[in-house]
């Protein structure tokens, strides 16, 4: 899977950022959360996205964030394309 990147929230392309990938699902990086299928981010992720590009979103108490829900990133290949603080992780949506 190669990633594309959307946007990201920094000027190195770490936390929280989207990326396009070549399959056609997206991948979300974001704060860990106390559930490994989902990352926290905030509401301008959305503004990244590409016409047409849907990202379903879970409210959540932390203001101005959102939760994306997806499967966790594991496969190496595609970890090595991340930039991964100890307090971040990514999901693919699907």
């Amino acid at each position: 899977m190669r990633l594309r990147l959307l946007g990201s929230g920094s000027d190195h392309g770490t936390c929280p950022a989207v990326y396009a990938a070549d399959t056609g699902d997206l991948v979300v990086q974001g704060d860990i959360t106390d559930r490994a299928t989902a990352v926290l981010v905030p509401h301008e992720l959305i503004d990244w996205l590409e016409p047409g590009m849907k990202l379903p979103v879970e409210a959540t108490d932390t203001p101005g964030a959102f939760l994306v829900s997806g499967e966790p990133v594991t496969a190496p290949e595609v970890l090595a394309q991340l930039t991964l603080a100890d307090h971040e992780t990514a999901v693919v949506v699907r």
